[in-house]
């Protein structure tokens, strides 16, 4: 036995004192008594009081042992008295409810089926109603991510509300990262460190951090049965070719989960219609890589599905993505000699190149992006355009000078327009160079001032103007001059350059090639950033949650749309000395019992009794208990 609410000292402390006190009543004998008189004249004597020389004694001794009796079973109870050693007092238990991906898969239940994890919400409610009602739960659900749903809780219906609101998720079970929580939990919080129960499991990260070290002592084990087949998509990417901007390839990689082999029906449809197919067989464990192409230009949806006989879980069977257009860029070259430019725009496959004389684009505004080869057409510039050596007179940025015949020495790093030009023996042959107005942006230099300017004003058309010709000399031989081309007109339509590739993958950790230098932006389908690493040209970040990340950086972007379920490749081996299923009530989890209601009811009953027995004569409620003889004899003995 022990006391839950005080310690030994403070129980005969509190007693001892009220001891006292009631002695001290017994033992208090009123001086005026009731004195019968035959006149008035005897009146002031009875005034004064009686003195005796008796020494006091507690006359009613049955009485002052009842109450002292009542009063120490009072104390017990508030003291909270338990049947039982400290250690098998109150604890507190940390309870796992394994809500990953895994949880989902389909298991045989009798005639029926059911999911993994409505096995593991079972055994865990079995596991609640097992506990005493003083034991505290406190419910965790434990995927990617451990996640305190409860505190500690001695409500159990509130412990069992939690635990059906459990959902599986889309990440794996970080199996260390749960335990680990739930120790130091326990550690921190905790009045008596209880178990850590772990309603699930089976299939967990298989990397160094995911499975512990070192393994709780007070672990139990609530495992569904079942080992469930599963053949699933674990990635779906799509990357435009470099060569053939209407050229799609496709790879999709597919493993097989379970312990036998499968043959597994992969499909494509882009927009509804089948687009490709293929039979796959797998081995157990094995993971298959096969690649597709396909040719549009058109937006749209791309769908992989699989198919194959057995399988139990069902959430990673398919995989969409959205397909973005692939749209050309218009250019319209307005020139005298076509084929001076031809061969320099046909090299960039995402241009749709026009050439017109000048006579037609004075009669015909272009549209879209223009390039005027040695003139200015008269007004206003419809739309981004390119000036080749304009005509001194209506060059629409001022000549400073004219027939330069030098090297470029610097360009201006900073503006798009120069990315990636280093090179600085670019030789000028009768160039022109300018003097640049306020908000002009030199980007090349020459000894005689820049040959090169950018000019960018809010609801104006972009306009870069050369002061040289770069085919019409020496420099139609430099490998910088289709960079130079190339960065010009990505600045006029940076859309049309961007040629990002598309990917559908399990959420968790994601790891995506970049290069060194440049900025780099992670963001969610919100326009959120995410925290990120780089390290070897590797960005690698972690979600939970199934959703859209953007890797961007110089123009290039990569978008993973993680709407696939993390299934782990491995099932784990739990250690021998854990504790495996539910406990019965009254076994494996013996606990102290309270005694305080039976001897609060003791108390109440003994002060009663002493009320009934001794109230005292004239206050109405002796019930005649009080004219017992045997009592009366034994309080003359006791007088």
């Amino acid at each position: 036995m022990h006391l839950l609410n005080l310690s030994l000292a403070e129980f005969f402390t509190l007693f001892s004192a009220a001891t006292a006190v009631v002695v001290a009543l017994y033992l208090l004998d009123r001086s005026r008594r009731t004195v019968r008189v035959a006149t008035l004249r005897f009146w002031n004597e009875a005034q004064r009081p009686v003195e005796s020389a008796q020494r006091r004694r507690i006359r009613q001794w049955p009485s002052l042992l009842l109450q002292l009796l009542s009063i120490a079973l009072l104390l017990l109870a508030v003291s909270q008295l338990r049947w039982g050693s400290r250690e098998t007092g109150a604890r507190d238990h940390v309870l796992l409810v394994d809500t990953s991906a895994w949880g989902g898969a389909l298991v045989a239940a009798g005639a029926a089926t059911e999911s993994l994890l409505d096995q593991s919400k079972s055994m865990a409610l079995a596991y609640t109603r097992a506990l005493p009602a003083v034991d505290r739960v406190m419910v965790v659900y434990a995927d990617g991510l451990a996640t305190p749903v409860t505190a500690f809780e001695s409500d159990h219906r509130k412990v069992e509300e939690a635990i059906r609101r459990a959902t599986a998720g889309a990440s794996a079970l970080n199996l260390a990262q749960a335990l680990e929580f739930a120790r130091g939990t326990l550690a921190r919080h905790a009045r008596a460190a209880g178990e850590i129960v772990l309603a699930g499991g089976g299939r967990a990260l298989t990397s160094e951090t995911a499975l512990p070290q070192e393994w709780p002592a007070n672990l139990r084990l609530l495992t569904p049965k079942g080992s469930p087949e599963n053949v699933g998509i674990r990635k779906l990417g799509l990357r435009p070719s470099p060569d053939d901007p209407g050229l799609w390839r496709i790879l999709v990689s597919v493993r097989n989960f379970g312990l036998r082999p499968h043959a597994a029906d992969l499909t494509l449809t882009f927009g509804g219609a089948p687009a490709a197919g293929r039979t796959l067989q797998l081995n157990p464990g094995q993971e298959v890589e096969t690649a597709f192409e396909y040719r549009t230009r058109a937006a749209g949806l791309i769908e992989a599905r699989l198919r194959t006989r057995g399988d139990r879980f069902s959430a990673d069977d398919r995989a969409v993505l959205e397909l973005p257009a692939q749209p050309e860029l218009d250019v319209t070259v307005c020139t005298d000699e076509p084929d001076l430019l031809r061969p320099l725009l046909s090299s960039l496959p995402v241009l749709a190149v026009t050439t017109r004389s000048r006579a037609q684009c004075l009669a015909q505004p272009p549209q879209g992006v223009a390039v005027y080869d040695r003139f200015v057409p008269p007004g206003a510039l419809q739309g981004p355009s390119l000036l080749l050596e304009p005509p001194i007179d209506r060059s629409p940025i001022p000549i400073a000078k004219s027939g330069v015949n030098e090297r470029i020495e610097r360009w201006e790093q900073s503006h798009p327009l120069a990315a990636g030009l280093r090179a600085q023996d670019f030789r000028l042959t009768q160039a022109l160079v300018f003097r640049p107005a306020q908000g002009d942006t030199p980007i090349a230099f020459s000894a005689s001032g820049p040959v090169l300017v950018a000019r960018e004003a809010a609801g104006q058309p972009k306009l870069v103007v050369a002061g040289f010709h770069p085919l019409r000399s020496q420099l139609k031989f430099e490998l910088a001059t289709p960079l130079l081309f190339a960065n010009i007109l990505r600045w006029f339509a940076p859309e049309a350059f961007r040629r990002g590739e598309v990917f559908a993958g399990t959420v968790g950790a994601v790891t995506s090639p970049v290069h060194t230098g440049g900025e780099l932006r992670v963001i969610d389908e919100s326009g959120q950033a995410l925290p990120y690493t780089l390290r070897d040209e590797q960005v690698r970040f972690y979600t939970a949650r199934m959703g859209t990340v953007r890797v961007m950086q110089d123009g290039r972007e990569q978008t993973y749309s993680l709407a696939l379920p993390e299934i782990p490749d491995a099932v784990w081996t739990p250690p021998q000395r854990a504790r495996r299923g539910v406990p019965s009530a009254a076994g494996g989890l013996a606990q102290a019992r309270d005694l305080w209601v039976w001897l609060a009811v003791l108390g109440a009953l003994g002060l009663l009794l002493d009320w009934l027995l001794f109230a005292p004569a004239g206050s109405g409620h002796s019930f005649g208990l009080r004219n017992w003889a045997p009592l009366q004899r034994l309080q003359r003995r006791a007088s």
